[in-house]
């Protein structure tokens, strides 16, 4: 007869294969979403080019694509702007799940926070044991996003330089570029302090939420970042070339 904590084992084993499972489908899906718009367009373009084989296609002005490739920039900057806030929330996710109390009345206080809080961790005994399951989930989501945002800034440098960013700005631009490449190789490596910290055979519920806590302080210098390049680009690079 198998012990009681063979068993258990094997039901959390079977638990987080299936978390890893339903996290293998949202990031398969996060992706197909994060490059909809371009597969849109494509389509749209073959459309179109199929449905007038007969007549040729007008050619568009250096004005028109100016503004072609400005809002694509655009939109890759408020891309870059959402897909910080969905890593924030999931590290916020982990932090909650880390700092959870035991429940000593049934009046609920449920945590809602925007960032995480600065202040102290008490002792790891005054928290509730660890969830794997939930943190895998909310670990596994995080992952495919920071690689969209290599994506996004890979594309934000791209099609400003097809923009003919003035010369003198060229080596400014590229810092701020490589500053962000940067973050996001440090956002990278605290995700996998903070798996490291999960997978542990007993994982620590207060060093997990500082490594939260962390993730959450390299948003914070991305966002920053994000916004210095968006004044750059506002203050340099124009929108269009019409009145210059």
């Amino acid at each position: 007869m198998k012990s009681r904590r063979y068993v258990d084992s094997q039901k959390n084993a079977m638990y987080i294969t299936k978390v890893k499972s339903a996290v293998f489908t949202t990031a398969l899906a996060i992706s197909i979403l994060a490059n909809q718009p371009f597969a849109i367009a494509s389509e749209n373009a073959s459309i179109d080019s199929s449905s007038q084989t007969n007549a040729a296609a007008p050619a568009e002005s250096n004005e028109e694509n100016a503004q072609t490739r400005s809002e694509l920039v655009l939109d890759n900057i408020q891309d870059v702007a959402y897909t910080l806030q969905r890593i924030r929330q999931q590290a916020i996710n982990v932090y909650v799940e880390c700092t959870r109390k035991p429940m000593k009345h049934y009046e609920l206080n449920v945590v809602s926070l925007s960032t995480i809080p600065l202040t102290p961790l008490e002792a790891p005994s005054v928290y509730l044991p660890l969830r794997k399951a939930w943190l895998v989930f909310f670990i596994g989501t995080m992952e495919p996003l920071v690689q969209i945002l290599n994506e996004h800034v890979k594309h934000i440098d791209e099609r400003t330089k097809q923009r003919h960013i003035p010369s003198k700005y060229a080596s400014q631009w590229q810092g701020m570029v490589d500053e962000w490449k940067n973050g996001i190789k440090q956002l990278n490596k605290q995700l996998d302090v903070c798996a490291a910290l999960v997978n542990d055979t007993e994982p620590c519920n207060v060093k997990v939420a500082e490594s939260a806590r962390s993730i959450d302080g390299q948003v914070t210098q991305l966002e920053n970042l994000l916004k210095r390049g968006s004044k750059f680009l506002h203050d340099n690079v124009p929108i269009s070339n019409s009145g210059h």
